[in-house]
């Protein structure tokens, strides 16, 4: 699909459980929903305005930026 339709990559744009597109919250706003690690560890939150999940930029946050870097190498130019 990246190859063939070339699509704009928007990762951590929209919710992962509704589509929903995510906005910045603010960490006092959504501290009741975190877990007291999470709480204490991160600072930076976006939640989803339609189903109210809560999003950061946990531990695995760099293999994924790594991920969605690679992808339009990986899986070839537009045609075109």
């Amino acid at each position: 699909m990246l190859g063939r339709f070339a699509p704009t990559l928007a990762p951590w744009t929209r919710c992962t459980a509704c589509n929903g597109s995510l906005v910045a919250a603010d960490k006092d706003a959504v501290r009741d929903r975190l877990a007291h690690g999470t709480r204490r560890t991160y600072d930076v939150f976006a939640a989803c305005p339609a189903c109210d999940r809560v999003y950061w930029r946990g531990a695995h946050h760099a293999r994924l930026q790594a991920m969605v870097a690679a992808a339009p190498a990986e899986f070839g130019t537009p045609v075109g």
